[in-house]
């Protein structure tokens, strides 16, 4: 009896030793999945809108006022 409940335990902390990293792995995939998506809706937006603007300081962070409207930055 006590020697199954060593296995078990072993085997327990053995699992939980390979699945951390993975999960970890896989959170990550995720949560880079879900930037790239909101930035690209985002860009998707922006680009649609032609936003308005009369300065650079109307303009969202990347693009430049030229012709009153809000355009990319070209470096």
């Amino acid at each position: 009896m006590k020697i199954t409940r060593g296995v078990w335990s072993v085997c327990l902390a053995m699992l939980v030793g390979f699945s951390f990293p993975l999960l970890l792995w896989v959170a990550s995939i995720a949560a880079f999945y879900q930037i790239f998506s909101e930035w690209r809706a985002t860009k998707t937006w922006l680009m649609s809108t032609n936003l308005a603007c009369n300065i650079d300081a109307d303009c969202p962070p990347g693009y430049q006022c030229m012709g009153s409207r809000c355009v990319p930055e070209h470096s």
